[in-house]
């Protein structure tokens, strides 16, 4: 029996998640192609558990994309409308777009350039900083989490004995709420702060991270999220232990004088809370903070 063509994967955004799935896949002999911005020719992914250097296919001109069979949508939320012309080409009826960022909101964010393309919403954990085009530090996890659809049983089988790792739930709304409460309070305090997470050392920090989580993960259940911070935030006792050098994209992006994806974090919970009339004074107030300080 004859094996059939490989499925062609375009990343869009090969950042520091782009770059760790695009290197994996690519080191697994998939034929990967990166939709960049500024070319390199090598991904080189420095880590402890997932270190991978292999040859790099990378675009930086759409009209150059051919329709694909899977997109990993990696630009993160703020710049979605700015890959349009690149999902425009890569993207056909038969095409998946697996849309790696944070928030809640990826497919109605996507769909308005995706076409008749099929939309797999995940939840990102993958602890990695980009260096240099092509170039990432990973420090902790690479794992996309996909609600239980043919599609995700699909992606599974394409990571398939690769370091991209895929992970199928039942309890996609539940996962989903947990990272965002994760990433408000952890983008909004250590951008705030301009620390890393070291600054979840002192106990006034701690209860503010309490008082945040409680309030996102509100919302979460009022959007069918089952989640306490009496029991699902455990994770802050290790935090507060860790003095954990890494930090989080909005830190990053506010050192850079980039824009950052509060609207993604902060907006969709800002905006859920009003459909259940639920009162969320610290995530509108660091959000507000956090927005402030964008350029512009």
């Amino acid at each position: 029996m004859t094996a059939g063509p490989k499925p062609r994967i375009a990343v869009v955004g090969p950042g520091s998640v782009g770059c760790y799935f695009a290197a994996h896949l690519a080191a697994a002999g998939h034929d990967v192609i990166s939709c960049a911005r500024r070319p390199f020719d090598t991904y080189v992914v420095e880590s402890q558990t997932a270190a991978v250097s292999v040859a790099a296919h990378v675009l930086t001109d759409p009209d150059d994309a051919p329709p694909v069979d899977w997109v990993l949508l990696c630009v993160k939320a703020q710049q979605t409308a700015g890959a349009a012309a690149w999902l425009e080409r890569l993207c056909t009826p038969t095409t998946t777009v697996v849309i790696v960022q944070n928030g809640v909101e990826g497919v109605e964010r996507t769909a308005p350039f995706s076409g008749a393309a099929t939309l797999l919403p995940s939840v990102v954990y993958c602890g990695a900083e980009l260096m240099s085009p092509g170039h990432i530090v990973h420090r902790s996890a690479g794992v996309l989490i996909v609600a239980d659809t043919p599609e995700a049983h699909a992606l599974a089988a394409l990571c398939e004995g690769t370091m991209a790792k895929i992970r199928i739930t039942d309890a996609y709304a539940t996962e989903a709420w947990r990272k965002l409460g994760v990433n408000v309070m952890g983008n909004g305090i250590t951008a705030l702060t301009n620390r890393t997470f070291e600054v979840f050392a002192r106990p006034d920090i701690i209860t503010l991270a309490k008082g945040l989580l409680a309030e996102v993960w509100a919302v979460g259940r009022a959007e069918g999220a089952d989640l306490t911070v009496e029991r699902d935030a455990a994770f802050l006792d290790d935090l507060a232990l860790s003095r954990a050098e890494g930090g989080t994209s909005t830190l990053y992006d506010r050192r850079a004088g980039r824009p950052t994806e509060h609207d993604a974090l902060f907006g969709a919970v800002l905006r859920a809370a009003d459909r259940h009339d639920i009162a969320t004074p610290l995530t509108q107030a660091i959000g507000a903070l956090v927005a402030a300080g964008d350029p512009g």
